[in-house]
């Protein structure tokens, strides 16, 4: 039920898809301005080595329909192509370094997640006293609150998102072996879905029980990390087809589009998954919350759950 809610909150709520628009915009020019000063000695690198010529090919491979396994084969060809040349260009190494823990590790994650909490502040006065609250307005009001949120849940994200990446990057190998090469795509594509499904099942509750519970940080993230475990097999299987319906959701606008589809398809992607988490929670906490005009009552029985585990 949680997730048929879900996409009728997100329909009802679609205004907020052009508010996170406007902040995936603002937060856009500030990582391309600081990134400015890496990208472009990085890319004259890849430049000279023929690397780029390699992305055209992968373009050019999605839109001529090419297979899947096409697909694979040319991200594997970059691969090997950037892993000799990082070993081989001292300054790309230090450029390439700088870029991904100063850029991509700190300065997206953290400025990315200010979004997450005045998100769900604004979805949780629309489901609990039906209430409109500005999106602009919460994201001054919560930014202590938010830059506390986004630095610890930093911590979960970077260390479960490298160990993500070095399955991926073990899993590629599979594309050398002949006998399991054409299969190879099918379980690279469905590993990377169960683990990212995992990834948002754990802290699904997490931001939720802050706004919703006033609860803190660290104790939230134990109740996220508790109440998922104990309803495991509807929470992940939830975010096992979220997941798949966003990624075939934004591959094909993105194909189909020339990527300028993506300009929606990716803040409609970030509302989901945020609505999912609001519906999750109250769910399984037991709480009623506006929806299509009346209000729905989760099943008794999550209630007295929820009642239990406040008391242990």
């Amino acid at each position: 039920m949680a997730f048929k809610n879900a996409f009728k909150i997100l329909i009802e709520k679609f205004g907020l898809v052009w508010m996170l628009l406007l902040y995936i915009f603002a937060l856009a020019v500030v990582l391309v301005s600081i990134s400015m000063a890496f990208i472009i000695p990085i890319y004259r690198e890849f430049l000279n080595a023929g690397i780029t010529e390699q992305f055209a090919a992968l373009f050019n491979s999605i839109m001529e329909g090419e297979s899947v396994n096409r697909w694979f084969e040319i991200i594997r060809e970059i691969g090997t192509m950037s892993s000799e040349l990082l070993r081989s260009s001292m300054s790309l190494r230090l450029n390439s370094t700088l870029w991904l823990v100063f850029v991509v590790v700190i300065a997206y994650r953290f400025l990315l997640g200010l979004y997450e909490l005045p998100l769900i502040s604004v979805l949780d006065g629309a489901m609990s006293a039906n209430a409109k609250i500005g999106f602009g307005g919460q994201i001054i009001s919560l930014l202590g609150k938010s830059s506390r949120f986004t630095l610890v849940k930093m911590l979960y994200t970077v260390c479960y998102d490298c160990l993500t990446a070095f399955t991926m990057y073990g899993l590629f190998k599979l594309l050398d072996i002949s006998s399991v090469a054409v299969f190879a795509p099918f379980l690279i594509m469905l590993v990377f879905i169960l683990l990212t499904a995992l990834r948002y099942s754990m802290i699904s509750m997490w931001a939720p029980r802050i706004i919703a519970d006033n609860g803190k940080i660290f104790p939230s993230f134990a109740y996220s990390v508790k109440k998922s475990f104990r309803n495991f097999g509807s929470v992940f299987a939830y975010f096992s087809v979220a997941w798949v319906l966003i990624i075939a959701f934004n591959v094909f606008v993105g194909l189909f589009t020339f990527g300028v589809g993506l300009l929606i398809s990716v803040p409609t992607s970030m509302l989901l998954v945020s609505v999912l988490n609001m519906t999750l929670y109250y769910g399984k906490s037991g709480k009623r919350y506006y929806i299509d005009g009346g209000v729905y009552t989760p099943p008794i029985k999550s209630v007295s759950q929820d009642r239990a585990e406040s008391r242990s």
